[in-house]
């Protein structure tokens, strides 16, 4: 195997392509911590600021948010600071500064936002499209960089396709706050062990590295090939890396209208996906996964609302949806009351044949892809960093897959892999 340092792609990028366009892939840890604020809503159930925009105090500073969560047992502490960028002026003393194409800072606003529901929607959207054939390559001193290049239009497009609508305005400013945004995410502090410098395990933006071609004329945006660069984060990368992620049902994730609820769908897929007895997947012999309205709230990141009862509502909906898209099967509910308050409830949420079977595909291809990338290392154990291929040697290790997972074949149902070759 070629270990020439002017290869741009690898065997590992390759094996997280996949050209069923109704999956996607789960990063575990990244994708389960609440790294999205939602904004508080009203009586009316409109929202009462703009998406993710943050009012700033007097002294103009915004404080990061800070959040806890859990993640295969253990305790994380994730810290959220807000992006910077500019805006149109409101037009009117209280309302608030809108997206806007214009570039010269002097006639704009300046303002923080925190990541919300536009910029988790067009993340997944952008690991969509890192997932077709070839996107990926290698940047860096040392190749261990993974860089992605595409078009504004494209993620419109394809964000059309899902039924979900945003223009280039908009996604733009979502990928400036997904690339100024910085996460920190550090263990918590654990019996024993006080924590210090060095427990960080992400300190960076979601796309740490990015640069958008202008274009001449914005109101052409339907024409518009502008081509956007990015790299992903070191957590990121490196699951990418070490085939760290899961296959799950973007179809899925792009039904769901509540924030919550693909949260939650995520947060599934993990508790399965780290099933011991792979058995008992197949069998779909598993027990329901319990949680708790406050569990939700706290590790999802959503706003409590200002009534106790609106919150337990609009959790209760989320947990129902993931019924009405067919990945639960049942949902179980046990009221904590005091008196006739109802103070939480716990959920015993019991999967779908549909989710196990979805889940059943995903470990068939985590398998195939541990094998594959075994027999290109030539050993049992896990490279220490990419491994470069060339154009060859990657249709190569495409068609290798496809044959491992053919193998299986009489085993368990095919991921559809059309196109591989």
């Amino acid at each position: 195997m070629s270990n020439s340092k002017t290869s741009t792609t690898a065997a590992q990028l390759v094996l997280f392509e996949h050209e069923d366009r109704s999956q996607s892939h789960l990063i575990a840890m990244y994708d389960v911590a609440p790294r999205f604020v939602f904004p508080a809503r009203g009586p009316s159930g409109r929202d009462e600021v703009a998406a993710g925009e943050v009012q700033t105090s007097k002294d103009h500073f915004v404080k990061s948010v800070h959040r806890d969560f859990v993640f295969q047992g253990r305790s994380y502490r994730l810290t959220l600071q807000p992006a910077r960028i500019y805006r149109a002026p409101p037009k009117k003393d209280g309302d608030a500064a809108v997206p806007a194409t214009a570039q010269d800072p002097s006639t704009m606003v300046e303002v923080e936002v925190f990541p919300g529901e536009r910029e988790q929607i067009v993340e997944q959207v952008i690991r969509r499209l890192a997932m077709d054939r070839s996107r990926l390559s290698l940047a860096g001193e040392n190749r261990d960089k993974v860089q992605m290049r595409f078009s504004l239009y494209e993620i419109k497009r394809e964000l059309r396709a899902v039924n979900r609508t945003l223009d280039l305005t908009n996604i733009r400013e979502a990928l400036d706050v997904l690339a100024r945004a910085r996460i920190i995410i550090s263990r918590g502090p654990d019996a024993g062990r006080k924590p210090g410098r060095g427990s960080n395990l992400l300190e960076s933006t979601a796309f740490p590295v990015m640069a958008i071609r202008g274009r001449s004329d914005p109101a052409e945006e339907e024409e518009t090939t502008e081509e956007t660069f990015l790299e992903f984060n070191p957590l990121v990368s490196s699951a990418i890396r070490n085939l760290e992620f899961q296959p799950v049902s973007y179809r899925w994730l792009m039904k769901l209208k509540s924030p919550v609820s693909r949260w939650l769908y995520n947060r599934l897929s993990v508790e399965y996906g780290e099933a011991s007895d792979i058995g008992a997947l197949f069998a779909c012999d598993v027990q329901p996964v319990t949680l708790t309205a406050d569990e939700i709230v706290k590790y999802s990141g959503m706003n409590e609302w200002s009534r106790r009862r609106d919150t337990l509502r609009v959790v209760t909906a989320a947990v129902d949806a993931l019924v009405e898209e067919g990945i639960l099967d049942r949902v179980e509910k046990d009221f904590d009351k005091q008196g006739k308050r109802i103070d939480d409830i716990t959920y015993i949420m019991t999967p779908s044949k549909e989710f196990m079977a979805q889940l059943r595909r995903a470990k068939q291809l985590e398998a195939a892809n541990a094998s594959v990338l075994q027999a290109i290392a030539g050993s049992g154990n896990r490279p220490d960093g990419f491994v470069p291929v060339s154009p060859t040697q990657a249709t190569e290790t495409r068609q290798r897959r496809v044959k491992r997972l053919s193998a299986d074949e009489n085993d368990a149902p095919l991921l559809r892999l059309g196109g591989q070759g």
